[in-house]
């Protein structure tokens, strides 16, 4: 099983080793343990990019002070996209790790939430900041029904509903908007009929069908002429795979090459135009993260910067970052609970992320998150431009609650 944890962790473990005498020195240099289980073999192959970005961030925490004379160690396991895998990590750690010091965890996929739902929020009471942004955990009941769960992310109905939105108020005709839905045929995919069905309602748009795929289907042409015999003006695609994403955006040229597609944060990825070509050019999609050629803004400046530094070579920049954020949030919301005057545990970890009080170093434009819901407050809309090879904003930063009202 692969592992990666953060060079300088290892040395304030041997410190631990060679201060054990002294308790005061012990206690004060107690590191704050970040686990992730992070895809570095099985299905999705291997990402190392989504453990580099929580070691760097965790680098760049200690760099900037740390969290009260203590350091955030990031310890990345290999979860091969597994569920027992990652619920058997999880168990091991909570079982030999003191509860001071491991203060949180992310388990980098969406089932593996689920399955750890009760252990985290009733019995071990950790904070968990997931990468998934599913309806299923991430709706209007999760600071009651999962307190301890917080998304990386604007919820995926927010951003499907962002998606709507921009088309109703860019459509040029007079007919309601005819749009349909691509979907990976999973629980995932099927996750947002309801709630796509109730904002195509309140903004007027006609939801021509819904029509699901496989990701082992050789070819998306039933659905495509299915599209054209429909006369869809506007394409919703639904789906996570960088591999799958490549042939589709290939594909849908082809049969529909004047019908625009739209997408959420897994299709907002620069690194589509190395894997589909031009084909990606005109995709729109919603991200709550800034573009990694955006240097104006510090967050990516800050992040950039240190991947420099650490010579990486990133490839999947969206996975990084994603990441890179959890660091973060995890040293920013230690560094607001010390600020407060109270000790460094799992519950008042949990409350200073609901009331977390930060830009994350103007990662939006300046603006504030607010994580009140679990979830990001703050995105915009993105298209690909072939001319830049990059995606490029339509719009300026916006509390997608109120864009959505």
């Amino acid at each position: 099983m692969k592992k990666m944890v953060l060079v300088c962790s290892v040395f304030l473990l041997g410190l631990a080793v060679v201060f054990q005498s002294s308790p005061t020195v012990a206690e004060e240099k107690k590191p704050v343990k970040f686990l992730l289980t992070a895809p570095l073999s099985g299905i999705l192959g291997s990402v190392p990019d989504i453990g580099y970005g929580l070691m760097d961030a965790a680098q760049y925490i200690n760099d900037t002070g740390g969290i009260g004379g203590r350091k955030l160690e990031a310890i990345v396991e290999d979860g091969r996209y597994d569920v027992p895998t990652i619920v058997g990590l999880f168990n091991k750690y909570a079982a030999d790790e003191p509860k001071d010091e491991f203060l949180f965890f992310c388990p980098f996929a969406g089932p593996a939430l689920k399955a750890l739902r009760e252990k985290a929020n009733q019995e071990e009471k950790i904070p968990v900041l997931g990468a998934s942004m599913t309806n299923q955990i991430f709706n209007d009941r999760v600071s009651k029904d999962t307190p301890y769960y917080f998304t990386t992310g604007p919820g995926y109905n927010e951003q499907w509903a962002m998606v709507l939105k921009y088309i109703k108020k860019n459509h040029k005709k007079s007919t309601p908007p005819r749009v349909a839905l691509h979907y990976y045929d999973n629980s995932t995919g099927r996750e947002i009929h309801q709630s796509l069905r109730d904002y195509a309602k309140k903004y007027g748009i006609d939801l021509v069908m819904m029509e699901p795929f496989s990701p082992k289907a050789q070819t998306f042409a039933p659905g495509f002429l299915k599209f054209r015999q429909k006369k869809v003006e506007y394409i919703l695609f639904w789906n996570w795979s960088f591999k799958v994403g490549a042939r589709y955006f290939k594909e849908v040229k082809k049969y529909l090459p004047n019908v625009p597609t739209y997408g959420v944060h897994w299709t907002a990825a620069n690194l589509f135009f190395h894997l589909a070509g031009d084909s990606y050019d005109g995709h729109y999609v919603v991200s709550g993260y800034p573009l990694e050629t955006e240097l104006d803004n510090t967050f990516i400046k800050n992040v950039t910067d240190m991947a420099k530094k650490k010579k990486r070579s990133i490839k999947t920049w969206g996975f990084y970052l994603q990441s890179w954020v959890m660091g973060q949030l995890a040293g920013e919301a230690s560094r607001q609970v010390l600020r407060e005057g109270k000790p460094l545990t799992r519950a008042n970890i949990r409350d200073a992320l609901e009331n977390i009080d930060t830009t994350l170093t103007g990662m939006f434009g300046g603006n504030k998150l607010d994580y009140t819901t679990h979830k990001f407050s703050q995105a915009r809309m993105l298209r690909a431009d072939k001319g830049k090879k990059s995606l490029v904003p339509v719009t300026d930063w916006v509390d997608i609650y109120e864009y959505i009202k």
